[in-house]
């Protein structure tokens, strides 16, 4: 009928929907909440990522050199400390271990340079020389002179210690060590003159030795007359006839300290001395003056 209205039912669905139409629908009812809504951009934030990207970029490019010229200058500043300290101790080094180098001018009568050169280090002394010289050290280290002279007695075995090695020095010091040997001591009852009469250098037959000192190390034979000389009345004078051996090695000096006690540069290692007759000789006064008359001086 027209102009009349029809009611609409609406059925129940089994999800509790209704249909229009006032049938019950199998198919579920999917509404707009069900779908599950699309990922939108926001412009705002883009357009803030953008902006921070823009800004780390221009930040890198105004102070990232700046930043790496400094890391350069540091590694570059750190090597230049190393080189100089490294040429400090260099310099340090070669100053501590500089030496003197002495030369030779030869000049005429009227004072002007005839030649120059550098004086080459000396080698094996001349053997005239070095028995001259062991000759000294014997009559330094068994000379006996009054007490009242201790000073220059001192001076003497000072001059005597000059040429020893640790080891001959600890045989003198063990030698002197006996009140009845003491120079100091002896000195108060008697004077001893020593005669060297002899000083021969011994072959040294062991070559690997020779080889490994660079035929440097020398063993000398001396012998020499000793003429004891009494300051108390009642005793007579006597006069011993003493062999001795002396190994010593050739060290050129270095210093001035030590060309002035030692220019030959000798360094005796060992001493062993001896009386030839093994007792002292009794003499008459008038004899003392040729003492290589008695007790086999040679």
């Amino acid at each position: 009928m027209r102009g009349s209205t029809f009611p609409v039912t609406r059925a129940a669905n089994t999800d509790g929907r209704y249909s229009s139409n006032g049938s019950t629908d199998a198919t579920p009812h999917v509404g707009p909440k069900d779908i599950v809504p699309e990922a939108h951009h926001e412009p705002n934030s883009d357009r803030r990522n953008l902006v921070v990207e823009n800004a780390r970029r221009e930040f890198m490019s105004a102070f990232g050199d700046l930043a790496k010229g400094k890391r350069n200058w540091q590694v570059v500043a750190f090597a230049l400390v190393t080189v100089l300290a490294l040429q400090g101790l260099a310099m340090v080094r070669i100053a501590s271990s500089a030496h003197p180098i002495p030369y030779i001018v030869q000049v005429d009568r009227f004072g002007a340079v005839a030649s120059a050169g550098v004086a080459e280090p000396m080698r094996d002394p001349d053997a005239r020389l070095v028995a001259s010289q062991l000759a000294d050290f014997v009559r330094s280290v068994r000379t006996v002179l009054p007490s009242i002279a201790s000073t220059a007695q001192a001076d003497m075995l000072r001059r005597a210690y000059a040429f020893t090695a640790p080891q001959a020095a600890a045989f003198l010091n063990n030698y002197f060590s006996d009140p009845s040997r003491d120079p100091r001591l002896l000195g108060q009852r008697l004077t001893r003159e020593v005669q060297v009469t002899g000083g021969l250098r011994l072959p040294d037959g062991n070559a690997a030795h020779q080889t490994a000192t660079g035929g440097r190390s020398q063993t000398w034979r001396l012998q020499w007359v000793e003429t004891d000389r009494p300051t108390v009345p009642g005793d007579s004078a006597r006069v011993a006839a003493w062999e001795g051996y002396v190994t010593l090695q050739i060290v050129p000096p270095k210093t001035a300290d030590v060309i002035q006690v030692n220019p030959l540069g000798l360094r005796i290692t060992s001493i062993t001395w001896t009386r030839v007759a093994g007792r002292p000789i009794p003499v008459a006064p008038d004899s003392l003056n040729n003492p290589s008359e008695f007790g086999g001086g040679r």
